[in-house]
Order: C-alpha cells, then structure tokens, then sequence
C-alpha cells in the first residue's frame, strides 16, 4: 500500500466569497458540556439582557420514554419531558442560535455575507457560553457549509461533481437522485471532513425546483482542555 499523501495547511490562505454563494446554511458547534447546572429562568433572563438583538427565544425540550415489564407479563410506558436549552433568532431571520447545556450551535443563513462577520458572531455566543456555563473541555469543534444548486431541467449533477453515481450497466438513464455521504480523515492533523451530495426533488411549488445539495463539515477528533490556553480565540474556527 502506498504512503499517505504529505498535508499541508495554510491557515493564512484567503479564500473569496463568491457574490452569488449557493451557501444556504453555514453553521459553528462548539460541543462543550457545562461545568455547571444551567437553571431555564436564570439563564433565559442572562441571554435576554446580553443578547437583545435576538429577541426570538424559544425553549428547546427533549423527551425520553421507557417501558418496564413486571413478572406477571403486564408494563407500563413513562415519558419525561426534559429541558434542553435555548434556540435564539434575530429578527430578521439571519442568524440562528441553540445555547444548551452542551454547546452553542451558531448559524448564518442564507444570504451568506462572509467568513469574517459570520464567525465575529458565532464568537460572541461562545464567549457568552464560557462565562455563563464554565465547560472545561471542547468535545467537538465542527464548521459545516451547506449549499443548494439549482438544477435546470434535465441538467445533470456531472455539471458540478467530479463523480457522480453510475446507472447500472446496459442502461442509458440519467440519475434522477441519489445521496453519497464520504468520511476522511486528514493526515498529520485532528480533523474529520464529513462530505454530503445529494438530489433534492422538485417539490409542489415550482419556485422550490430540483437542486443539487453539498453538506461539507469538519470537525476536530481529539478533546482540547481549556485549562491548556491562555487565549481562548485560539479555540475558534
């Protein structure tokens, strides 16, 4: 078996955004689990008085349902409904927000308006989780793009993607949809990429025509001990 090619990474490398990004979603996730009971008043009332340019603030709720059995063959079902946090909105619908007991979850939606600004704001929420819920560790530090081509009439994905899937042999078909999902590890560095492509019909409304979607995400694979940096923007993206 041939060695693994030798990988480099440029972090000073510029990358441009293009004026018309197909971009319909791009997400920051700090997984970091609180060092501390968040209790849902207190912290509604900390988000609301420190963000008050996102006003929408709804609870975010998890439910859990067990069954237990007893010896003469009857059981009973339980479910519990349980607190997860909070998801926060702007109001003009730019960007979304989940603060939970176990990270931030930042988004920037559609239109995407640059690396610089979407990450200055994913920050203000990490920093906000730092000295609210005091973690002492990043389980996972991801940065996700997801993006929506449009597809013409009879267009085919080959347009866009080097490979695509193959129709079976001995039949001429063009591929209507299909989703492929591709896992890497990078050489010589923690990081995990997570590749998506699929098809996305068309659907009832003619505006929301068939679509080509890319969902790219890359993570980090080992645990990173705050206690171990001085400058936590170090932990950024």
């Amino acid at each position: 078996m041939s060695p693994l090619p030798k990988l480099s990474i440029d972090l000073t490398e510029p990358f441009p955004t293009l004026k018309d990004a197909p971009i319909i979603e791009a997400v920051i996730h700090w997984q970091a689990h609180a060092g501390k009971t968040l209790e849902s008043e207190a912290l509604r009332a900390e988000l609301t008085q420190r963000l008050p340019d996102y006003p929408i603030l709804h609870s975010l709720h998890g439910m859990e349902i067990a069954a237990t059995g007893a010896a003469d063959g009857s059981s009973a079902l339980f479910h519990r409904t349980q607190w997860n946090g909070f998801r926060l909105q702007d109001e003009q619908n730019h960007h979304v927000a989940q603060f939970t007991p176990t990270g931030v979850v930042f988004s920037r939606l559609s239109p995407y308006a640059g690396w610089n600004s979407f990450q200055t704001e994913a920050i203000r929420f990490w920093t906000i989780f730092l000295e609210l819920a005091e973690p002492t560790t990043i389980q996972r530090l991801g940065v996700r793009y997801i993006a929506r081509i449009s597809l013409e009439n009879n267009e085919q994905p080959s347009h866009y993607l080097n490979t695509v899937p193959l129709a079976p042999p001995g039949l001429d078909l063009p591929t209507d949809s299909f989703f492929h999902q591709d896992t890497y590890q990078v050489p010589g560095y923690p990081y995990q990429i997570n590749w998506v492509r699929t098809i996305q019909p068309a659907g009832a409304d003619l505006a929301d025509g068939r679509a080509l979607i890319t969902d790219i995400d890359v993570s980090t694979r080992e645990l990173l001990q705050l206690r171990e940096f001085d400058d936590l923007s170090a932990l950024t993206p």
